[in-house]
């Protein structure tokens, strides 16, 4: 399943939902092979603020995404 790409993204579409994660207003993805980019902003360009169970929620998450890239890079490498 591929999701809709707002334009602050990156520079190519993610392939799977494993690629990007969203807590709150606080969103994060793969820009692959490269790296984990995060935005975490209000509509209004605030600070976006997170409890105690919605950081543990992104940071689990945020895991997640580390390993997605450590995947990407490694067939990146193989590529290469």
């Amino acid at each position: 399943m591929t999701l809709p790409r707002p334009v602050w993204y990156g520079p190519r579409p993610m392939n799977t939902t494993a690629e990007m994660v969203r807590v709150k207003e606080a969103l994060a993805w793969v820009d692959a092979p490269r790296c984990v980019q995060l935005k975490a902003v209000t509509a209004k360009g605030q600070p976006v603020e997170l409890d105690a169970e919605q950081t543990r929620k992104l940071a689990e998450r945020l895991l997640k995404l580390a390993a997605t890239l450590e995947t990407l890079q490694a067939e990146a490498d193989e590529k290469a």
